[in-house]
């Protein structure tokens, strides 16, 4: 079997989609954002101003998700009021959702959606402009999963109104962990260490999670028989061949993490980071695998996709900073690849574990696509 010309053709494939790239594009852009912004921990109760310009239906999407926020107190009200309650200190910051905002989304434009103002003194610019661009990030993404299940005839209005029900569930966190930040008192230097945020490649590695999954589309047929049965007979090495076929995205993505870490400034050695990620995608398109099997067909994949990427990011630590990790919530999170990416990105011990739960996750993947070819067969 000729690997060298399934690596090209996968290669080839993912350059060649607009959409794939456009995805990852967006989440290197944002996630640069986000690293460069300066990283100042501190708690207020001050609240944050909202104000809805848009003209289209996701300005109210993104409001509602902001308003579900348990972390900070955000509050819909008018331009004009929130210059006045900041003016005031009465409020700590304003959002404002621009009028093109649902325009852009709808045409994978993320230049500008919003504008965050904030008091001169304020030292929670990053805190609630993460959550900002976290929950904007979710807007888009189900627009994305909205216009990915459009492109199939099977679907339809019902099959829309599931997912978008389903989302909002996710969004609401009803079916994730709840965050809640904690006020700290006075910190060792190991402790101030700790605060920073590293929201860049957090978010990145949460993010490229998605796109893996996404674009492995082809990750599908892993599942079928006919797939196993034709590699089979032509010799080839099962677990190779998925990682030849997987290599081009994993290749995109860390090229998409470099100029996301050299935003970053970690104080960490950002070589080891790089080699943490590199461990961290390779078990993640084992994850993958194992979801893409189960989909079945895109379909699926497009409402599975979402839900999982934010779930394991989330129990992971990647898609916001969790403060405590205890008891039971401490050892689940272990199982996952981007718990120890979180652990690489603040210092901690990761390349054993790392390495073992990568190669879990590669072999679940491997092991649950035979299975299901197995009984299909059948």
């Amino acid at each position: 079997m000729n690997y060298a010309a399934i690596f090209k053709g996968r290669a080839r494939a993912l350059i060649m989609d607009f959409s794939s790239l456009t995805v990852i594009l967006i989440v290197i852009i944002a996630c640069v954002y986000a690293a460069k912004t300066e990283d100042v921990k501190s708690t207020s109760e001050l609240p944050v101003a909202v104000v809805n310009l848009d003209e289209g239906e996701l300005g109210e999407k993104l409001v509602d998700i902001l308003l579900a926020e348990d972390a900070y107190t955000f509050y819909l009200t008018t331009e004009e009021d929130g210059m006045k309650a900041i003016a005031r200190s009465q409020a700590q910051g304003m959002v404002i959702i621009r009028p093109d905002f649902t325009k852009k989304i709808m045409a994978e434009d993320i230049d500008s959606l919003v504008d965050v103002t904030v008091m001169s003194d304020t030292y929670e610019f990053v805190n609630f402009t993460e959550f900002v661009i976290n929950d904007a990030t979710k807007v888009w993404l189900e627009m994305y999963g909205e216009n990915q299940l459009r492109q199939f005839s099977d679907v339809d209005e019902k099959d829309i109104e599931t997912f978008h029900e389903e989302t909002t569930e996710v969004w609401n966190g009803d079916s994730l962990i709840h965050i809640v930040p904690h006020l700290l008192g006075e910190n060792t230097d190991t402790e101030k260490e700790e605060e920073k945020s590293y929201s860049g490649i957090r978010w990145y590695a949460a993010l490229s999670l998605f796109y893996l999954m996404l674009s492995g589309i082809w990750m599908c047929d892993y599942g079928s028989g006919h797939f196993l049965k034709r590699a089979l007979g032509k010799n080839a090495n099962i677990a190779f061949l998925f990682f030849v076929q997987s290599l081009p995205g994993l290749c995109i993505t860390t090229i998409g993490m470099i100029p996301v870490l050299i935003a970053e400034n970690t104080k960490q050695n950002p070589l080891l980071i790089l080699i943490a990620y590199i461990i961290y995608v390779i078990g993640a398109s084992g994850m993958a695998l194992v979801f893409c099997s189960l989909a079945g067909k895109l379909s699926n994949l497009v409402l599975v996709a979402p839900v999982v990427s934010m779930a394991a990011s989330l129990m992971s630590g990647l898609l916001c900073k969790l403060p405590d990790w205890a008891g039971f919530w401490e050892v689940a999170s272990l199982i996952f690849p981007g718990r120890w990416f979180y652990r690489a990105a603040y210092g901690q011990p990761f390349l054993i574990g790392s390495i073992l739960i990568a190669a879990g996750w590669f072999a679940a993947g491997l092991l649950v696509s035979w299975v299901l070819s197995v009984i299909k067969k059948k």
